[in-house]
């Protein structure tokens, strides 16, 4: 089984995606989607192959715990696979640092609580740990710069968690803003989307028989295949979608999200089925790989981290109602918590 862990709250991507299965060509991934809050409430965890995901939105002492996750899986039973070990996977900042410092991205980073300012405009404002985009238009000079973060303050936000981003123009010969999207699943590169705007914030495509037929190019041929593969081994990251420009021909990553959206799996009539066939079939074969490693069964205990993980008492009734259904799933299966390492093919502890 692979376990794909989610924020409760961005738990849709993942939802979405494996609910478009009733109606799909090909069958789903053996895998099942569990949340940080649930895991971290039983503080107990089934044994078997994990991605984690949604790391950018959690705290230094949750990546701590969910670390712990990791560590206690890997201790139970040393086959299985882990994803996107959560205490390696490089934050927003950290990657974008990185790169530069590489040389393979030609546009800087700033945190806007540090001694650093920027040494090169345009820049904007964004948070670090949201996908929000941008909170500012483009400020091209100190004096601007100083203004939106004045302004940040004097609307009772802070700097913490604020990036100043510098600006590069990922444009083509028509004057039009391209943003490449491809995911990667341990080294197996599969395309998503080309979104072409008028508009430097890319979120959403512009719709035109040309430019699909440019996208559909992109998708079949995946041309950047091998340098996202490195860019990904360089951030530690497994398993995410990288968005990322072409500047003269030069790559400019923009962020990996490791909990990215996906697209429906349901089979449709348009020219789009051709771009969904492609990316569905890719992330299938993908997600069945990262959960091809043996395992054993049982649960694991958490043991998390000093000072002690917080109870969850703010936690909602409904939630802690799933909770405890999930919990009386884990036994009905027959699942045991182990205390020492399970070899592929033993027999299974006996319970507590």
């Amino acid at each position: 089984m692979l376990y794909y862990v989610t924020r409760e709250q961005h738990a849709y991507t993942i939802d979405r995606l494996l609910g478009s299965f009733k109606t799909s060509w090909l069958p789903p991934p053996d895998m099942r989607r569990l949340s940080y809050e649930t895991l971290f409430a039983l503080r107990r965890a089934p044994i078997g192959n994990y991605v984690f995901t949604d790391i950018d939105r959690l705290s230094g002492y949750e990546i701590d715990a969910a670390g712990k996750i990791a560590s206690s899986l890997e201790h139970a039973s040393p086959g299985v696979l882990i994803s996107n070990h959560p205490n390696r996977v490089l934050n927003r900042y950290a990657l974008l640092r990185r790169l530069y410092e590489a040389g393979i991205n030609s546009f800087n980073v700033w945190r806007l609580d540090e001694e650093r300012t920027p040494t090169a405009y345009p820049v904007f404002i964004r948070r670090e740990q949201d996908a929000l985009g941008a909170e500012s238009p483009l400020l091209h000079n100190e004096r601007e710069y100083r203004d939106a973060v004045a302004d940040l303050l004097a609307s009772g936000k802070g700097l913490t968690g604020r990036l100043a981003v510098q600006y590069v123009r990922a444009t083509g010969s028509d004057g039009m803003h391209r943003k490449y999207g491809a995911f990667c699943l341990r080294g197996l590169i599969v395309p998503q989307h080309l979104m072409i705007s008028d508009s430097w914030v890319v979120k959403r495509g512009i719709t035109a028989a040309d430019l699909s037929e440019e996208e559909e190019a992109y998708m079949k041929s995946n041309p950047h295949a091998d340098q996202v593969r490195e860019i990904f081994r360089l951030a530690e990251i497994d398993f995410g979608r990288m968005d990322y420009g072409l500047v003269d021909g030069r790559m400019e990553v923009f962020e990996i999200n490791t909990n990215p959206s996906f697209p429906r799996a349901r089979i449709t009539q348009d020219r789009s089925m051709v771009r969904r066939r492609i990316v569905i079939e890719g992330v299938v074969a993908g997600f069945n790989a990262m959960n091809a490693a043996p395992h054993a069964q049982g649960l694991v205990r958490i043991r998390t981290p000093k000072p002690k993980l917080h109870r969850l008492r703010n936690r909602p009734w409904t939630r802690r109602f799933k909770d405890a259904l999930t919990w009386c799933r884990w036994r009905a299966a027959g699942l045991r918590t182990v205390s020492k390492p399970v070899e592929q093919g033993q027999p299974k502890p006996e319970p507590e």
